[in-house]
């Protein structure tokens, strides 16, 4: 009888760490190690299809094009002479009204993908 409750009890004890793993990594996205960085920026373009400026004015030089839901990060903001707000971007300056502003890149992605 002790026998039967000796391997009963091994059985138990073998199945309470059978189920037990040991590799539970954690993955750290550094993919944009200045995601969470409290001092950079991060927009998403709201608009369709919009162009980067070469400078702060609507009849300024275009440079490129970004569409709806791309994110970015913002290099500088500056305010023109009509009083349109602007940021900096590494492809040149986008008007206020076409990029939504984020505090960073995880809050600005969560919003990229409502978008969508």
């Amino acid at each position: 009888m002790k026998k039967n409750v000796v391997i009963i009890s091994l059985f138990f004890l073998f199945l309470s760490f059978a189920g037990c793993k040991k590799n539970n990594e954690i993955k750290f996205d550094n993919s944009y190690p200045l995601a969470t960085s409290p001092d950079v920026e991060w927009a998403v373009v709201v608009e369709p299809y919009v162009a980067f400026r070469k400078t702060t004015e609507w009849d300024s030089e275009i440079l490129g094009h970004c569409r709806k839901g791309d994110i970015l990060q913002v290099q500088g903001s500056s305010i023109s002479s009509d009083n349109v707000q602007w940021f900096k971007f590494i492809h040149g300056w986008l008007p206020f009204g076409s990029v939504e502003i984020y505090s960073n890149r995880l809050r600005a992605q969560t919003f990229a993908n409502e978008l969508k």
